[in-house]
């Protein structure tokens, strides 16, 4: 449950601050941000929920997603060192958090990739009715944000 708590975060923390970072502070999207704002999409949109059916395939994937993400944030944290104003403390702590977010998930998903015990082991899982709850918060997000976007632009 754990794991579903962090992939949802890392992922929905990385997706949100490439958005803010594009729309309220004007930055031009490159291959690395446009990247990353996928693989955080899918991070918390399929990734969080699919670690509780598929121990292994989730893992993989998350590890697989963070990775993806690490470019984008070398990136952006190279920027905002750059970046000369009053808010460049600010981007710097959120970098910060993302990047706490970021090692905390590869650690998390290495760990599990690389055990040999069960994937099973130590690991909690909600019930049936608790699964198809936590499995549908990520899937209404990404589709409300779908709907809303169709709409802005």
């Amino acid at each position: 449950m754990t794991r579903y708590l962090l992939y949802f975060l890392t992922g929905f923390a990385h997706a949100l601050v490439i958005l803010i970072y594009r729309g309220y502070m004007g930055i031009e999207p490159t291959i690395y941000s446009n990247i990353a704002l996928v693989s955080g999409m899918v991070l918390f949109g399929i990734v969080s929920w699919l670690k509780m059916y598929l121990e292994r395939i989730g893992a993989i994937m998350a590890l697989l997603c963070v990775l993806a993400i690490v470019p984008w944030t070398i990136d952006a944290g190279r920027k905002v060192l750059a970046y000369d104003a009053f808010l460049s403390g600010v981007l710097l702590i959120v970098q910060g958090v993302l990047l706490f977010f970021l090692l905390a998930t590869f650690a998390t998903s290495m760990r599990y990739v690389l055990s040999r015990g069960s994937w099973l082991t130590g690991t909690s899982t909600p019930g049936p009715v608790g699964k198809i709850i936590f499995s549908a918060i990520p899937i209404a997000i990404i589709v409300t944000w779908l709907l809303i976007m169709g709409k802005v632009q």
